[in-house]
């Protein structure tokens, strides 16, 4: 189901109408020389130039009026330049006053690409959970050494309660952080307030889930969420509420890491001939940030096997402790499953980069699912994929599976959200499967957790 930005359509609305007017001597030349023939007395002409200024008057302040609406209501889109060029095109045309109206054409083109953005690149709410169980959601701060915040998805005791909206981001940093992680990867970037502005939309979106109600039972399956890196807590809520309609108590974990180091700010990590000492020190970098992941994970895990959990969730027992991660997430889960034997490890196209070479060469002590895409997209020294089959070598007991069509964005929630922004950029290929690849995520996920077999249908999206 779309989600629906009213002042999106309003904004190309007064645009359109303003044009139109504008263009009315273009569309309708007799007219216009019958009208000019009229307003031949003084008085006339001051009142059809009374009637431009008017007009100019309204299309302005009209302008101003619902992009201050919609920024403050809505936020702006990438899309949201199509219109702004539209009106700045208008308003160039109303003070050059040019003869065939050619920047006027131009805005109504930039409109019409505008509207055509709208219906044909929607942002999609999250889809509603389909497993049997009622989801809640709440936030918590841990007492661990990093005073870990974290989101809570959970199945509760319905109360017949009704669902009420969350925010999807949690704090106003992740627009900089995308920004800083384009740095890092692509040879040219926008500037910073580009970002700002086109991403402001995101702090508009919302999830729905129950109020904070009674755990369905005391004792539950647990999943430790990690995210990818520039993530965050709340980035899988699609997912994660997913696994908690079926049962499972989910506690995603917010990492702390710096998306662009302090130390490396003149240094652009891309596939276009970095040093190999510069490969190195960014590595050494991530490795570092690997080590605080973990350690956030492990004192969580140590939370719930000694009960402390308690002071949050009472009397609340763990029946197993399950890791899932992506990407960054999936490096962090897969690390913690070399030094703690779990129940489950799932990793989604785990980012490995952050491994030393010993512990690539290191045996995992839980049965792991890794899910990885299909194609290597992004040539870069630090995405390269001989790095998980070097890997894999040495954990030959790891169900691994390539799903087709599966991009490295997946499943994080923009793939709802922004998806036609993620093919521009070129993280998507397409955006034609998001339900369906995302269902698949959620189908595997879940069985491989309850050691069931794939079904044929499943098994046919392989490689």
């Amino acid at each position: 189901m779309r989600k629906v930005f009213i002042f999106e359509f309003i904004l190309a609305a007064h645009v359109i109408f303003c044009i139109l007017i504008e263009m009315q001597s273009v569309i309708f030349p007799i007219q216009q020389k019958l009208i000019d023939l009229d307003n031949v007395g003084p008085v006339k002409k001051n009142s059809h130039a009374n009637h431009n200024s008017y007009f100019d008057l309204f299309g302005f302040f009209g302008l101003c009026i619902w992009l201050v609406l919609k920024y403050f209501f809505e936020g702006f889109r990438l899309n949201s330049i199509l219109i702004m060029g539209a009106y700045t095109f208008f308003f160039f045309d109303r003070a050059l006053q040019f003869g065939d109206k050619i920047l006027c054409q131009v805005a109504g083109i930039l409109t019409i690409l505008y509207v055509w953005t709208l219906i044909s690149y929607p942002v999609y709410q999250f889809p509603k959970p389909t497993g049997k169980y009622r989801t809640c959601y709440k936030q918590i701060k841990l007492n661990d050494s990093y005073s870990t915040d974290a989101s809570v998805y959970y199945p509760c005791a319905d109360r017949k309660q009704e669902d009420v909206s969350y925010k999807w981001l949690p704090n106003h940093k992740f627009a900089k952080q995308l920004y800083e992680i384009s740095i890092l990867q692509t040879k040219w970037v926008p500037s910073e307030w580009i970002f700002d502005v086109a991403l402001s939309f995101l702090d508009f979106i919302t999830f729905r889930a129950s109020e904070e109600q009674p755990l369905l039972n005391n004792e539950l399956d647990v999943i430790i969420f990690s995210h990818g890196f520039s993530q965050h807590r709340n980035a899988y809520t699609a997912l994660c509420q997913q696994l908690a309609s079926e049962g499972y108590i989910v506690f995603s974990l917010q990492h702390y890491e710096l998306v662009y180091p302090w130390d490396i700010k003149a240094t652009k990590i891309y596939n276009t001939g970095n040093y190999p000492e510069i490969i190195e020190k960014y590595q050494k970098i991530r490795a570092s940030h690997l080590e605080w992941r973990t350690e956030q994970i492990s004192q969580f895990i140590q939370t719930l096997k000694t009960n402390k959990i308690k002071d949050i969730f009472f009397d609340f027992k763990p029946l197993s402790i399950n890791l899932i991660g992506h990407s960054f997430g999936g490096a962090s889960v897969l690390r913690i499953a070399q030094e703690i034997e779990v129940n489950s490890v799932i990793a989604y196209d785990p980012w490995l980069f952050p491994f030393t070479q010993q512990q690539m060469h290191k045996q995992l002590k839980s049965r792991t699912l890794i899910l990885s895409k299909d194609k290597n997209r992004i040539k870069q020294e630090i995405f390269d994929p001989k790095m998980l089959k070097d890997f894999l070598e040495f954990n030959n007991q790891i169900e691994h599976y390539k799903i087709k069509s599966l991009d490295h964005v997946y499943p994080v929630d923009l793939t709802y959200i922004m998806a036609a922004e993620m093919v521009l950029f070129g993280e998507l290929r397409n955006d034609d499967n998001i339900f369906s690849i995302n269902n698949l995520i959620h189908s595997l996920t879940t069985k491989f957790l309850q050691q069931k077999l794939f079904s044929v249908q499943e098994s046919k999206s392989f490689c």
